[in-house]
This record gives C-alpha cells, structure tokens and sequence, in this order.
C-alpha cells in the first residue's frame, strides 16, 4: 500500500486533484483480497474439482464479451465494462484452466502415458490461450502456457511427450509473435539493451537513483511522469528507487519464501487434485512476479505483466487472493506428523499412479 500511494500520488494529483485517490481504490481491493483469503481458505478444495469444466466455458465466453465489446484501452480490448466497475476476465481465465487442468490430469493419472488422452487439456488451453491473444494480450497466453506446462511435468505427462508439445507451442508463438509488428519491436529493442525503449530505460534509471539504500518512501524522481505505469508493471522500479537493493532484494525472496512454502505444501498435499493445484497456484504467483522483476531490469522484454499484491489493480488483485485461499486449505488439509507416523508411508510407485482423484492418501509425499 505504502509503494502504490508513492508511485500514484503525483499522477493522481494531477489527474484527480487528490493524491490519495488511488490509495484509496487500492485500499477496498486489497481488503475485498484479504477477505476472500479468510473466505475461500475455509472452503474444501475439493468442491472446484466438479465445477472445473464449467469454469473454463465461463471465461471462455467472458473473453469472447471483451472481444466483442471492443473497449480499447492502452490498445487492447482486455476489459468488460460492467456500469461503476470493471474487470479483465484473462486473470479469471488463468485461474479456471489452472483448475481444469488440475483435475483433468488428476482424474486420468493412470491414462497420461498415452499422448491421445492430453487432447482435452491440450484443447482447452489453447483456446483459452488463442482467446487471449485475440484481445491482444500475449504475454499473459504466454504465462498460462507456462503454468500449464509446469503441472503437465508435475502431473506425470512423459518427458517425450512434453517436448513434443513443447516444440508445438514454440513453433505457434514464433508465428503469433511474428504476427503482430508491435510485438517484434519490442524483442528488436529488448535485443539492442533498452535502446528506443523509454520504459525500461526510465526504470534502470529508478534503480540507479536508489542505490543501496534508496532515496526514501515518497522521494522518488521517476514517479513524476518519467515512468509510466510506476504504479502498475514497473512498480517494482519504485521499490527499487525509494528502498534501494536491500529492498528489490527483499521482495524478491518473499516471492522465493511463497515458492518454498507453496513446493511444500504441493508436495504433501492429501491427494493428486491438491497436489497439481498448489503446484499451478505457486507456480502462477512466482513466474509473474520474477518475470515483471526481469522486465522491470531489461531482463525481458516488456510484457505488461504486474507483479502478484504489489502492482496497482483490482481483478488480479483478487484472483490472487482467491488462489491464496486455495493453497491455504490444500495446507489446512495436509496430515500432521503424527498422522505419517501413524498410517504407513506407501512405496513410490512407477509412472502410472493408482490414486483417483480426491482419494486422500495420508502420509503421501509428492516429488
């Protein structure tokens, strides 16, 4: 809260004749999150398994609504305008095939070996994903690919096979990528080290200003219009600028500690749904974060990606919460100690796993 009041304030002043006033908006969000954490960590996991399929045709039909309604914003037709509010359903599409891909691989694990039997997995990202770049919003197709692949690898899906869908999707992008002038501008600059891009330009020279130790909350020069979005992609710039590298630093290993913590819960989780679904929840959460890190640094080229309850906005605000919930009751169901001890560890078996989906297998843990 305290980065997002400094990085918007001058902007909201001039916009708003009040400093605060994105404080504000950002405030209800992070409440309405912090809520939604209590909430949903109260609820099974469980209950999301049957509703999966439902999830993914939902935000299928959310982002064809964007489409159609062509509100172009910052060139992009990314949002549904729902009267006093709005919301971008790529962040609810992300979490929905996240859940269905959860299941799917959960509910045929003995049938992965068998590349025919990815079809529908295969099928529902790519559309969830071709929907996304539609709006256009590549980057984010991108990250879902990602994530997705992330749990293919956890859940079981042969190496051989992974490298083949690998290589697929490489040849895909390459095309899309290539498609869209714009998109290979910004790999031409990326390639020649910032060179035409103020962006990253700007925000190297934030991070140049803070040092080692930062030039203080509230005092950086770059949120006074030099940077664009300071309070929203390139946030991370401002932390860098007003609390130097301790600080970058800082948050970057309270995004490892979540990895740590999300791996281990991932790996002990009571079944394979909890399982996938804390290793696509940790794995969403981190790959934003480190990407909008190395985008921030000319790591990357710009993706436009924000960084998970830092950068300013309302829908991933919330989906993130929601996800959190999530992996907090897969946690709250992990056997304690005295349960493994009690109940026989079974031996690792080989490839082929004969756990259905939801059958709780105390003391198992996944690798």
């Amino acid at each position: 809260l305290v980065v997002v009041y400094s990085a918007s304030a001058f902007w909201s002043e001039l916009k708003f004749q009040n400093p605060a006033y994105l404080l504000r908006s950002h405030l209800f969000k992070v409440l309405i999150g912090m809520v939604l954490i209590f909430v949903v960590a109260k609820f099974d996991y469980h209950k999301y398994e049957k509703y999966a399929f439902h999830l993914v045709v939902i935000s299928a039909f959310l982002l064809l609504v964007a489409i159609g309604q062509r509100v172009i914003i910052k060139g992009a037709a990314r949002w549904i305008h729902l009267g006093i509010f709005s919301f971008e359903p790529s962040e609810i599409a992300r979490i929905a095939i996240l859940f269905f891909t959860a299941a799917y691989l959960a509910q045929n694990a003995e049938k992965l070996h068998d590349y025919r039997n990815l079809t529908t997995p295969i099928v529902a990202t790519a559309v969830i994903a071709g929907l996304i770049v539609l709006q256009p919003n590549f980057s984010t197709a991108l990250m879902i690919l990602a994530v997705v692949g992330v749990m293919f690898l956890a859940g079981g899906v042969r190496k051989t096979h992974f490298a083949a869908l690998l290589g697929v999707a490489l040849a895909i992008g390459a095309v899309v990528l290539v498609f869209e002038s714009y998109r290979v501008h910004r790999i031409e600059m990326w390639m020649n080290h910032g060179a035409g891009n103020y962006q990253v330009r700007q925000s190297i020279i934030g991070f140049g200003n803070g040092g080692i130790f930062g030039v203080g909350p509230g005092n950086s020069r770059q949120r006074n219009l030099f940077l664009p979005e300071s309070y929203g992609d390139f946030i991370y710039s401002i932390i860098g600028e007003e609390y130097g590298l301790w600080g970058s630093v800082l948050v970057l290993l309270m995004f490892l500690f979540i990895a740590f913590r999300g791996t281990a819960i991932a790996k002990r989780a009571p079944d394979r749904f909890g399982y996938l679904l804390a290793t696509g929840i940790t794995s969403a959460i981190c790959f934003y974060a480190f990407v909008n890190a190395g985008v921030a640094i000319g790591l990357f080229p710009t993706t436009g990606l924000p960084m998970p309850f830092v950068s300013y906005g309302g829908t991933a605000m919330i989906i993130n919460s929601f996800a959190v919930g999530i992996l907090l009751n897969v946690s709250k169901q992990v056997p304690d100690l005295q349960e493994i001890q009690a109940v026989p560890v079974q031996p690792k078996q080989s490839k082929k796993l004969k756990v259905r989906s939801s059958e709780p297998v105390v003391g198992r843990i996944y690798s």
